[in-house]
């Protein structure tokens, strides 16, 4: 079983070759992105290490956005602007040593804390993200994602307001 040092951010100096997650895209992108991205300051992404060997357990990485009004429910757009202000989380990924270990988990946790955390300082509705697949969309959803009806890319969001009655962010 692995024993991972906390959440932190990820480092220039942090081996993103050997990142392996099972899924080339993703390893592609953690692997030529994430750094330039995070030095752009267009996504943040925050890493989880194995405190053993140093490995990148899994990162996941979260950036603000909007998304159109309409591509909500009919029950949620009244009243909202247009568009509406979201978390985006772009990346979550964990590498095939830690698959199995609670590892996504955990890092979907601190993304979702983090979102909480920071709507209080500038308001956001809810967490936005892009499933790959049907097994991915299986996941989020049991941490409350629901699809957008109205999105073309089959988007799923979870509300800030959800995440808060269910305890994210408190104390």
């Amino acid at each position: 079983m692995a024993r991972l040092k906390p959440p932190r951010p990820l480092d220039e100096s942090d081996d993103r070759e050997s990142f392996d997650c099972g899924r080339e895209s993703m390893n592609q992108w953690f692997r030529r992105h994430a750094w330039r991205n995070q030095q752009l300051g267009v996504s943040r992404t925050t890493v989880l290490e194995d405190s053993e060997s140093g490995a990148i357990a899994g990162y996941v990485t979260l950036s603000t956005g909007q998304i159109e009004r309409e591509f909500l429910p009919k029950a949620s757009q009244r009243n909202k602007p247009d568009p509406i202000p979201i978390f985006l989380l772009g990346q979550l990924a964990v590498d095939r040593r830690f698959q199995g270990m609670g590892v996504a988990r955990s890092l979907l946790f601190y993304a979702l804390t983090t979102s909480v955390l920071v709507s209080r300082q500038i308001g956001s509705f809810g967490v936005l993200t892009h499933p790959l697949d049907e097994e991915v969309r299986g996941f989020y959803r049991r941490f409350g994602f629901e699809e957008l009806p109205g999105d073309p890319r089959r988007a799923m969001i979870v509300r800030i307001k959800d995440l808060e009655r269910n305890g994210f962010g408190a104390g």
